[in-house]
């Protein structure tokens, strides 16, 4: 599962977020399928903006690259198959891509989408 952070600043002696982020491990994507499913929770991790690891190859997303479902609502899927073309348009290779990042003023409206809290479905045994 890719790592969630939320990354803000200050400003006006406010806390804003700025980016949210989604760090993932080497081969965690498989770029040949069309959708790519997490499972979302609040609270993130909180880091400073200038904590921003810029090292790391990244992709900017928009909420129109992500898939919601009410009847999953701790799930939100990625869709692979519209950000795979974005990558290959700029000749850049999806495997390298190591980060996700939605940006102001589309976090507030993602972090509507998202329960307060995560939610554990649990099997029982029969």
């Amino acid at each position: 599962m890719p790592q969630q952070r939320l990354y803000y600043d200050f400003m006006d002696g406010q806390l804003i977020p700025f980016w949210y982020v989604l760090s993932f491990d080497p081969g965690e994507i498989n770029w040949e399928k069309s959708a790519f499913y997490y499972n979302a929770i609040k609270p993130f991790t909180f880091i400073e903006r200038g904590d921003f690891d810029e090292s790391l190859i990244s992709m900017s997303i928009t909420l129109s690259d992500l898939i919601f479902n009410m009847d999953f609502p701790n799930r939100i899927g990625i869709n692979l198959k519209s950000l795979k073309r974005k990558i290959e348009s700029h000749s850049v290779d999806p495997y390298v891509i190591q980060q996700f990042i939605l940006s102001t003023p589309e976090i507030n409206d993602f972090l509507m989408f998202l329960p307060a809290r995560k939610h554990m479905e649990f099997v029982g045994r029969r």
